[in-house]
């Protein structure tokens, strides 16, 4: 089980928190990514991120780039990061996005559920993960 409850529990997968201050209407938090937290936020909002980051990072793990997103962004980028670091399920809970890893047990997981009371389940299902084939066209993205 991996459990994700603040900003700083991101930076586990590279969303690394650095101020509320930089956006002139006190919405947005900057955050500079990693190579890992940069493809996790591609894949929440579709899109390529193409700007650089605002600090360097560690030699091992340098940041790649930044941006600015809104408080609310704290739930998908949760789901996204457990997800994308190989848990089979997320679960949307009060006080916390749990995800349930590949090596925790049917027990462990149905304990997990049932404990945390959560509002709503998350998984990747079929070959395109996050999308779904286009059934007239066979698009996927």
């Amino acid at each position: 089980m991996k459990t994700v409850r603040s900003w700083s529990d991101l930076e586990n997968f590279g969303i690394v928190f650095l101020t509320g201050e930089s956006c002139s209407l006190m919405y947005r938090i900057l955050f500079d990514l990693t190579a890992n937290g940069k493809a996790i936020v591609e894949r929440c909002l579709s899109v390529t991120i193409t700007s650089e980051p605002w600090n360097s990072g560690s030699a091992s793990d340098p940041h790649v780039a930044s941006i600015m997103l809104p408080r609310e962004m704290f739930t998908p980028l949760a789901v996204f990061a457990l997800l994308e670091s190989g848990c089979r399920e997320v679960l949307l809970c009060e006080r916390a996005v749990i995800g349930i890893e590949a090596s925790d047990s049917k027990r462990e997981a149905a304990l997990i559920r049932q404990s945390h009371n959560a509002s709503r389940s998350f998984a990747y299902h079929g070959a395109f993960k996050d999308r779904n084939q286009h059934q007239m066209t066979g698009r996927v993205q």
